[in-house]
């Protein structure tokens, strides 16, 4: 193989990682965003440390399509990202909460710019 095919190869590896990495924390941060569950204070210890441990190892690309993954989940079951925020993403990670919060914020204008309007 030349070395631009191993270049690709590399390239292709390197994004397949990061996307693990990013699945990964989706799982890890997913049950922390159930509205019904009920969490007592050692699981969502476990939890949290869990979600900690991932957060730490992905980059800041993959934290902010995280931050935005949140973001959808959260407008997807039609909850508060700030009031998520405040409850539990920020005893994560304050930053990553904000990051959320400001994501739905964002994306709130954008749904509601009239039809023909160009979003900025």
């Amino acid at each position: 193989m030349n070395s631009a095919g191993s270049t690709v190869a590399g390239a292709n590896a390197a994004a397949h990682e990061a996307s693990l990495a990013l699945r990964i924390a989706q799982r890890a941060f997913a049950p922390l965003l159930e509205c019904d569950m009920r969490l007592t204070t050692f699981r969502f210890a476990q939890m949290r440390s869990a979600a900690r441990r991932v957060l730490s190892a992905l980059s800041a690309d993959d934290r902010g399509r995280l931050a935005r993954w949140l973001a959808l989940l959260c407008a997807a079951a039609a909850m508060d990202a700030r009031e998520v925020a405040e409850l539990r993403l920020a005893r994560i990670d304050a930053a990553l909460a904000a990051s959320v919060a400001a994501a739905q914020a964002a994306w709130g204008e954008r749904l509601v710019a009239p039809q023909g309007a160009v979003a900025a």
